[in-house]
C-alpha cells in the first residue's frame, strides 16, 4: 500500500487528546505517512462545560508550522493546518465568526451534541428507540452542515452509534433511507467530502461497530466524488490505524482514489 493521508486528528489543543503536535508529526515520520491533517475540536457551547472545546487557532497554527519545520525540514510529508468544527444551531453564526479570518487546509464539521444532549454520557438515548435517536441525529447533521456552509468534510456521521444502548448499534441505510439520502445528494451536489472515521469501527463496550458500505456506495450512485480516511486518534499510537482495510472497502464501493484537502481543495491520491 501507498502512503496514507490522515485527515482527523487531535492534539494538545484539544482537550481529550493525551499527545502533542510534535508526538504526531514524529509518529507521521516513522510510519512514513503522506500527510496528515491536525484538526483539534472546536465545540462552542458544549451542554456540560460552555469553554472546554474552545482553543486559540493561532497558537494551533504557530506550533503546527514550528514542528513541521523541524521535523520535515524535506517536504516529505504535508502537514496541514485543519479544525473540526461541531455544529450545534445555537452555535452555528458564532462558530463561522470564530474561525473566519483564518486560513485552513481542511474544515471538518461533527455533530456531537444532540438537543442539548452529548451521547457520550447516555441521557440523549433515554425515552428514544434507535430509529428516533439515530434519525434525529442524521437529520440534524444534514440541517446544521447546510446552514454552515463553509466546510470541507462531514466527519462520523455514525458517531451516534457508538455509545448506543441498544440491540441494532451501527447505522444502517435500510433503516434511514431518506434522510441519508437527502444527507448524501447535498453533499455530492456540494462537493463534499464524507468521512471515514476508522476510530469508530472499534469495539464499543461488547460491540464492534460496523461501516454500512451500502451508505458508501449510495454516496457513489448520488455522485459523491471525496471520501477521506481520518484516525480520529487522540493520541500518536493510532494514527493511520486501519487505513489499509477501509481503504480496500472504499474502492471495493467505487472510489479508486482517497481525498485529502489543501487550501480548501480536493486533491485525490491511491495508496494502492
Amino acid at each position: 500500500m501507498g502512503k496514507f493521508f490522515d485527515t482527523h486528528t487531535h492534539s494538545e489543543f484539544s482537550p481529550d487528546s493525551r499527545t502533542t503536535v510534535e508526538e504526531i508529526l514524529r509518529m507521521a515520520r516513522r510510519i512514513g505517512a503522506g500527510g496528515v491533517t491536525l484538526t483539534d475540536h472546536l465545540d462552542l457551547d458544549a451542554p456540560r462545560n460552555p469553554g472546554r472545546f474552545e482553543f486559540s487557532i493561532d497558537a494551533q497554527q504557530e506550533k503546527i508550522e514550528e514542528k513541521s519545520w523541524e521535523i520535515f525540514p524535506e517536504g516529505s510529508c504535508k502537514v496541514l493546518k485543519g479544525i473540526e468544527v461541531g455544529l450545534q444551531p445555537c452555535s452555528i453564526a458564532h462558530s463561522l465568526e470564530y474561525v473566519s479570518g483564518y486560513k485552513f487546509d481542511q474544515i471538518t464539521v461533527s455533530v456531537h451534541f444532540v438537543d442539548g444532549e452529548d451521547p457520550y454520557y447516555g441521557e440523549y438515548y433515554k425515552g428514544k428507540d434507535f430509529w428516533q435517536a439515530y434519525g434525529r441525529t442524521l437529520e440534524l447533521i444534514y440541517e446544521t452542515a447546510r446552514d454552515f456552509k463553509d466546510f470541507d468534510v462531514i466527519g462520523h456521521f455514525d458517531y451516534v452509534a457508538r455509545y448506543a444502548p441498544y440491540e441494532v448499534r451501527d447505522v444502517r441505510y435500510a433503516d434511514f433511507p431518506d434522510v441519508l439520502d437527502t444527507l448524501l445528494r447535498f453533499m455530492a451536489q456540494e462537493g463534499k467530502a464524507l468521512e471515514i472515521n476508522t476510530k469508530t469501527y472499534d469495539m464499543h463496550g461488547d460491540h464492534l461497530q460496523v461501516l454500512d458500505e451500502n451508505i458508501l456506495r449510495r454516496f457513489k450512485e448520488l455522485g459523491g466524488e471525496f471520501v477521506t480516511l481520518g484516525s480520529d486518534s487522540h493520541s500518536a499510537s493510532r494514527l493511520t490505524e486501519k487505513f489499509e482495510e477501509f481503504a480496500h472497502i472504499c474502492r471495493n464501493c467505487g472510489f479508486e482514489k482517497l481525498t485529502y484537502f489543501e487550501d480548501r481543495r480536493p486533491v485525490l491520491y491511491s495508496p494502492f
